[in-house]
């Protein structure tokens, strides 16, 4: 039973140092990690960056103007 053993394994160390199952190994990993990558992706909005508007200026406030005909009076 022992010597079996010992076969089985050396025989699946030899299959898994072959080359090609390296080789097709590395290359699932890429596919799955891509198809991983392709089902997960969410297309982000664009995010519009507004620039600061500048700051509004104060309004003047106008003295309120007399009437022509108080002026008058106050001239007299």
């Amino acid at each position: 039973m022992y010597i079996m053993n010992m076969d089985f394994i050396s025989l699946a160390l030899s299959v898994l140092k072959a080359p090609q199952v390296i080789f097709i190994t590395v290359l699932m990993i890429f596919f799955v990690s891509l198809g991983n990558y392709v089902v997960k992706y969410k297309k982000r909005k664009k995010v519009i960056v507004k620039k600061a508007a500048p700051a509004p200026k104060p309004e003047k406030k106008e003295e309120p103007k007399e009437e022509e005909g108080e002026e008058a009076a106050a001239e007299e």
